[in-house]
């Protein structure tokens, strides 16, 4: 019998030393899981980040249209001549890509094909690039500006020339991206046209008021009266100046139609940080004030704040990180701590912004001759040296 105890403790024993093991490990496959799938987490953020980084350089290189467009590691620049340049930032590499005949007013990038056009009074027409440098002419007749989709060009087929602002005015079309199936879309367009959801935001060139349309250009509905430039819009808002009110700043917003004057003069930055507009601030009459007044939009509550007000001269905003503010003034660049109000200089001046970093190439006798890239953040500079 006491033999029989002995044996029964033994197992009884040995049951719990399993039990004890198998909770010990569950414990650490669900940490190792757990630990697994933070790792995961972390790792789709990283990847949609970086998704979301090329995805800015998209929109930028095709929508702004400029003399720089990135995307990926390949970078277009003209240098202000008849030269188109490609830089491959991972070979550190510069390409003389085409030389345009009548000059290079704007350049379009989709990272496929560099879309440019010539100077308005040395030609006409709108060519298509390949990045080994073969070219061709989708499009024999004059336009300003272009508007690239993954599909489509939408563009202004020029009428006339504004020979005081240099603008756009004519019949706004859209074509496929080799040229074919050209087709009108909105008659008689002045200035410069946004395109965002499927909604065209664009400037009337009879009445001058600012009209939005469905993609194909119907619905449309007038947002605006006066002689408007259009400067910006999103989701929530539209930002624009009239001219006919001593070029007064303004923001509709477009989930109640409300139209709010901020100043005069100035420009604005649209970002996933926030919507802020640079212009002086009225006073009484048609005074204004002697500086710059820095304002975000509040599209929660269709409110503006002031944030922070320059210290006289002529700033530039050109771009909005994290939580600075980034101006250009002659030929220097500093940036805004919007918390603390703390300015700090660049180490000089960038002109051009995008995913949080500054770009300039330097010039010698009118051959580039660097690369530079300067780290917002942390104010590190990288610089290439150039050899064409």
């Amino acid at each position: 019998m006491k033999r029989f105890r002995e044996i029964i403790i033994a197992l009884a024993i040995i049951i719990i030393i399993v039990l004890i093991q198998l909770i010990i490990f569950k414990i650490r496959t669900e940490v190792n899981i757990s630990e697994s799938d933070s790792t995961n987490t972390l790792l789709e953020e990283f990847k949609i980040s970086e998704e979301q980084k090329l995805e800015n350089e998209k929109t930028y290189s095709m929508q702004t249209g400029s003399s720089f467009a990135k995307i990926g590691n390949i970078i277009i620049y003209n240098n202000s001549t008849d030269n188109i340049f490609k830089y491959d930032c991972n070979e550190k590499k510069l390409d003389l890509l085409y030389t345009m005949e009548d000059g290079v007013n704007k350049l379009y990038f989709d990272g496929e094909y560099v879309y440019a056009m010539p100077n308005y009074y040395r030609g006409k027409g709108i060519y298509r690039i390949d990045l080994q440098g073969n070219a061709e002419k989708i499009y024999e007749g004059a336009s300003i500006q272009l508007w690239l989709t993954s599909d489509k060009i939408y563009f202004t087929d020029q009428i006339g020339y504004d020979r005081i602002n240099g603008t756009p005015q004519g019949n706004l079309c859209v074509m496929n991206k080799d040229g074919s199936n050209k087709q009108t879309i909105i008659e008689n367009v002045k200035n410069y046209f946004k395109i965002h959801n499927n909604t065209i935001y664009y400037t009337d060139l009879t009445s001058r008021s600012i009209y939005s349309a469905n993609i194909d250009g119907t619905n449309k509905k007038e947002l605006a009266q006066g002689r408007t430039y259009i400067s910006n819009v999103d989701d929530n808002c539209l930002t624009y100046i009239d001219f006919a009110d001593n070029e007064a700043y303004r923001v509709i917003y477009l989930n109640t139609n409300e139209n709010h004057k901020l100043g005069m003069f100035g420009n604005d930055v649209f970002s996933a940080n926030g919507n802020y507009v640079l212009t002086r601030k009225g006073t009484d009459g048609n005074n204004i004030e002697t500086e710059f007044s820095l304002y975000k939009i509040n599209p929660q509550n269709n409110t503006e704040e002031i944030v922070w007000k320059a210290h006289g001269g002529f700033e530039r905003l050109e771009y909005i990180d994290d939580e600075f503010a980034y101006f250009t003034s002659g030929q220097s660049t500093y940036k805004v701590n919007l918390k603390t109000g703390e300015e700090t200089d660049l180490p000089k001046r960038y002109y051009y912004f995008l995913n949080g970093y500054g770009y300039t190439f330097t010039q010698e006798d009118g051959e580039i001759t660097s690369l530079e890239v300067c780290n917002l953040k942390t104010m590190e500079i990288k610089k290439d040296d150039i050899v064409l």
